[in-house]
């Protein structure tokens, strides 16, 4: 015998209470440490995105094309256009010519940009230890090997065919 459906499987027919609670904690935990990442990291006065593009870049070790970084930072082209139009004013990146082929660019961080990846990187890993101290080892990992579990999920989901097919909402609740 299936127990009742909740309250909440009534108002969504094929939803799960559960699901929808850990994904709203998911994302609030998510916004929150990357609040918190924004604002101890505002001294440096760079964009999160600039600071990403910067790690993306120095991370590669070797020049890349704004469509590489644009795919990495999950981004349009457009986007990261401005972006290292910014960085490049800070004397952060440089555009230089494919030696390969001439007609592309690529993006080659400076010293400077280096120097302020060298400064950042570490109290980046400082906040996320001790955003995560609460947890063992063990938690941590049985975190990580979830939310792997979580993105593999969402690579297989067709959104189209999800709005599609969606239930239409039952009767809401009553306050």
């Amino acid at each position: 015998m299936r127990a009742p459906a909740s309250e909440f499987e009534r108002e969504f027919p094929g939803g799960s209470e559960s699901a929808n609670v850990c994904s709203m904690a998911l994302v609030q935990v998510g916004e929150r440490l990357l609040a918190c990442i924004d604002q101890t990291l505002r001294h440096h006065h760079l964009s999160r995105a600039g600071r990403e593009a910067l790690a993306v870049l120095e991370g590669a070790g070797q020049p890349l094309s704004p469509t590489a970084i644009a795919e990495r930072l999950l981004v349009t082209t457009a986007s990261v256009t401005s972006l290292l139009d910014t960085l490049e004013r800070r004397g952060l990146v440089e555009r230089r010519p494919d030696l390969s082929d001439r007609r592309r660019l690529l993006v080659v961080i400076t010293d400077d940009g280096r120097a302020l990846v060298d400064q950042f990187l570490p109290e980046v890993v400082a906040l996320q230890t001790a955003a995560l101290a609460g947890l063992s080892e063990r938690q941590r990992t049985q975190l990580c090997t979830l939310l792997e579990a979580v993105g593999a999920g969402l690579a297989d989901v067709d959104t189209a065919q999800l709005v599609r097919t969606a239930p239409p909402r039952g009767t809401p609740r009553q306050p």
